[in-house]
């Protein structure tokens, strides 16, 4: 048990898993006490909010872990700019997409700007692999949704736009204090890398946001195919069925890419993934068969049948998952070994298969919602295998020198 504890992978999974009871039990909440329209609007909402405010640090937060930039003045202008951009567009796409409200855009606007600073801060923090302080930031946000849901059940309010703004001002106030912290120890700094390429961040940008729309794919495409109703059961869904494997994701996603790039050698490295990837595997199937018999349980005794989520839907959710911790394995290696130049044909092969994903989902949509998680899955798969075409150069032995005669 010490030598499995010792696997930075499962220490920040589990770091990943307690701040996911808070995602869990805010959603269960949010679903028991809002109608089920105003819980299909949170729901999407969130989900506009998560790939938003991810794609709001342009690009900066992979070229930050990737080149220990020094986190600076500089640093925090070129980040709150890319964040304004990102945010602005994404305000407008909010409103344009699914008219909502303008109260609901704006906390868009201020998730993705806030956001997107707080995720580089984070990012800063992993690359020095202070890995406490940087999950601290980044995982905040599921505690601030935990007491969203608590002040809406205390106040009785029935409606999607107050747990969204308490989610905006957890953003910001987790912005603030990453960046505090950086801009004080900057301070007492002499030297300092501050160069960067935009193309490589622009290609970090892209390769994460295949993944991030892949990620609210499902959340984005069924108010379009389905029905709001449905969008409220697939948010039940992937908070009781989906948070395991989401967490499984970014716990590979956050460790791996700093150990491969210390790694000395191939074999350091194939040793590393295949070590990881026995025990991320173990407890995917462990999981998967706890979920399995955990979900009608908590449907009926926590929802009390308000939500029906069929063998089906639990099996679906299942089988996207575990493609989903594929893609973070290959996008993974992908981040610490590729050179720029297959970062960026990843980044285009990712976009493809988000692009199969659509198609896919709004054919799966034929069979209700079980077919939309599975089409959405099958874009994962693409990708997964994608960027491992791309690794297996990185993980390949040298061939042996040939014996030569004397």
């Amino acid at each position: 048990m010490k030598a499995l504890w010792r696997s930075p992978t499962l220490r920040t999974v589990a770091i990943y898993a307690a701040s996911g009871f808070g995602f869990v039990g805010a959603n269960l909440l949010l679903a028991r006490v809002l109608p089920t329209v105003e819980y299909g609007f949170f729901t999407l909402v969130i989900a506009l909010v998560n790939l938003g405010f991810a794609l709001g640090t342009g690009g900066l937060d992979g070229v930050v872990n990737r080149r220990h930039l020094e986190a600076g003045p500089g640093l925090l202008k070129r980040v709150a700019a890319a964040a304004l951009i990102v945010g602005t567009g994404f305000a407008v796409f909010s409103e344009v997409a699914y008219d909502l409200s303008f109260p609901m855009v704006l906390a868009v606007f201020v998730c993705t700007v806030a956001g997107g600073l707080m995720m580089v801060a984070a990012a800063k923090f992993q690359s020095e692999q202070r890995f406490a302080i940087s999950l601290a930031l980044s995982q905040s946000t599921n505690l601030v949704l935990l007491l969203a849901a608590l002040v809406v059940v205390l106040s009785k309010q029935s409606a999607a736009w107050l747990p969204v703004w308490i989610v905006a001002f957890g953003f910001v106030a987790a912005a603030v204090v990453g960046w505090r912290i950086l801009l004080r120890e900057h301070a007492a700094k002499t030297s300092m890398d501050t160069w960067f390429s935009w193309g490589e961040a622009l290609s970090f940008a892209g390769l994460n946001a295949a993944g991030l729309v892949l990620i609210q794919l499902d959340r984005l495409i069924i108010p379009y195919v389905l029905t709001l109703q449905d969008l409220a059961t697939y948010g039940v869904l992937a908070a009781i069925a989906g948070s395991l494997f989401r967490v499984l994701s970014m716990g590979v996603g956050y460790t791996l890419v700093p150990r491969l790039r210390a790694a000395e050698g191939i074999p350091e490295r194939r040793l590393l993934i295949a070590r990881e990837a026995r025990l991320v595997g173990a407890i995917v199937v462990g999981g998967g068969l706890v979920i399995w018999v955990a979900t009608p349980l908590v449907e009926r005794w926590f929802l009390a049948g308000k939500y029906h989520l069929a063998g089906g839907l639990v099996l679906a959710a299942v089988v996207s998952g575990t493609a989903k911790v594929l893609n973070a394995f290959t996008k993974s290696i992908v981040s610490a070994l590729a050179t720029p130049n297959e970062l960026s044909r990843v980044n285009l092969y990712g976009w493809g298969s988000v692009a199969v994903a659509v198609l896919t989902a709004m054919v799966g949509a034929r069979w209700g919602l079980a077919g939309v998680i599975y089409g959405v899955a099958f874009g994962w798969l693409l990708r997964a295998l994608a960027a491992l075409y791309f690794t297996l150069r990185h993980l390949r032995l040298p061939a042996p020198v040939p014996a030569t005669a004397p």
